[in-house]
């Protein structure tokens, strides 16, 4: 979904025509707590979306170990300020948030991974940027 993802921004993002809202799903206990916690936290550096992205390319190494200390490490290596992110992550600054998100995605619906609510619409399961750019045309036309 991530390409997919890259050409809906390029598409439809960018240009502000579509704004993406990204919700956690905290089906894995602690490890998903402390990886929403650390996308938010990199997002005090405006790298919110680049650092999801980057532990969804990493996230087998998220879990052997501890979690906090992998993510940490992450956040090294995808060259953000660590002593500021690690400092957002140990007081877990975005804890009540991530769960806030959480229960707001539940509260509209969206069970399964991934989901994606488009005003309303919830569509289920991957689908190419096609699909989705017939809908946001849809929904675009219909709002003028």
């Amino acid at each position: 979904m991530l390409g997919v993802e890259q050409q809906l921004k390029e598409a439809y993002v960018q240009s502000g025509r579509v704004r993406m809202v990204f919700n956690p799903v905290l089906n894995h206990g602690d490890r998903s707590y402390v990886t929403h916690q650390g996308a938010e936290c990199a997002g005090e550096q405006n790298s919110f979306w680049d650092f999801r992205e980057f532990l969804y390319a990493q996230q087998d190494r998220l879990w052997t170990g501890d979690v906090r200390a992998t993510v940490k490490e992450l956040a090294v290596e995808a060259g953000l300020d660590a002593a500021a992110f690690n400092r957002c992550l140990d007081e877990q600054r975005y804890y009540d948030r991530v769960d806030q998100q959480d229960a707001l995605r539940r509260a509209n619906g969206i069970r399964s991974q991934p989901s994606f609510a488009i005003n309303g619409d919830i569509r289920v399961g991957p689908a190419p940027f096609e699909a989705f750019a017939q809908v946001l045309d849809e929904k675009l036309a219909a709002a003028q």
